[in-house]
């Protein structure tokens, strides 16, 4: 019996797609109506908690991929191999090995902008798509370093940190301080991510309790998985800037399918102003905002996101249907 805060209890399957042996979560397979769910950085698939066994109670399949670089899913060496189109690539060719002809994509996170990324090269694959918290953002006709885009998005200032060889080693150095740190709640936030003084998250810092909004077994499967993989592979999707814009900027960027996006209102990441004008690239496009929420959207306000996704879903009648 599927166990919301027990990782063991759900349906884990692995499979060889795009070179790489992929980790993934499929439950009720037996459904007609498939969900993809997309998690971000530094999650897992553990971070859809909230909505994995809510969904599947409705009647869907509830299929979670492990992205490329994290968990229990291979880890390339070569950075360049974690550009949006390679790990879009991953997920339709789970599809096809799922024999699933479409799905609709739900992320949060990075697993947002993948989502909406797969709805742009694979519009025959994608019945709808779903962002919590990403909003989506066009390639410009400029090429841009990270650096420049910090400049206009001074929220991204952490990812500088985040791209070098110093991160990856003080994160596999204290994963169980570093996730205290970055899994909490946004009325539990009383510091910048990382120090402006050391440009350190950890290190040299006091150190933090668990929130009790993460319950110890959730902790103790995001520490234990992390220290099994490392942070190299994943950290590897901020180097993608310049590779992304080179694969995006010259194509078609209009998202052709039904696109429902979700904000969070006191994102400290992702802040609510970088959502204005997606409307020129989605034309069937909703928005809702939730309030009280920081960037942990799916755990802090799970039940107004379950409300929000479910709602839109009857709208555009993907519902399960029983034989």
């Amino acid at each position: 019996m599927l166990e919301k805060y027990n990782p063991e209890s759900y349906n884990h399957q692995y499979c060889t797609v795009n070179g790489i042996r992929m980790h993934y979560i499929d439950e009720n397979p037996s459904s007609n109506q498939a969900l993809m769910l997309i998690h971000g950085w530094p999650d897992l698939w553990f971070g859809w908690r909230e909505q994995i066994h809510f969904l599947v109670e409705l009647g869907y399949r509830v299929i979670v991929p492990t992205p490329r670089g994290i968990g229990e899913t291979d880890a390339p060496e070569d950075p360049n191999a974690y550009n949006c189109k390679e790990v879009c690539n991953d997920f339709v060719k789970l599809l096809d090995f799922l024999e699933l002809p479409t799905v609709t994509m739900i992320g949060h996170d990075w697993g947002g902008f993948f989502a909406l990324k797969f709805a742009l090269f694979y519009p025959e694959r994608t019945k709808a798509v779903t962002s919590f918290c990403t909003p989506y953002i066009a390639a410009g006709p400029v090429r841009l370093t990270l650096e420049q885009i910090v400049q206009g998005l001074p929220s991204f200032g952490y990812q500088l940190y985040l791209i070098t060889p110093e991160a990856t080693k003080e994160l596999d150095t204290y994963t169980r301080d570093f996730f205290n740190v970055a899994f909490r709640p946004t009325a539990e936030i009383t510091r910048l991510l990382v120090d402006p003084t050391t440009t350190k998250i950890v290190e040299g810092r006091e150190k933090i309790a668990r929130s009790e909004k993460v319950p110890e077994a959730v902790m103790d499967y995001y520490v234990k998985t992390y220290q099994k993989s490392g942070f190299r592979g994943s950290l590897n999707w901020y180097k993608q800037m310049e590779n992304n814009w080179e694969l995006l900027h010259a194509m078609d960027q209009t998202i052709k399918r039904p696109t429902l996006i979700t904000i969070a209102d006191k994102d400290r990441a992702l802040p609510m102003s970088m959502a204005v004008g997606m409307e020129s690239f989605i034309p069937d496009l909703e928005k809702h905002t939730v309030e009280d929420s920081g960037h942990w959207i799916l755990w802090e306000q799970p039940e107004q996101c379950n409300k929000i996704l479910t709602e839109w879903l009857i709208k555009q009648n993907i519902v399960p249907t029983h034989a």
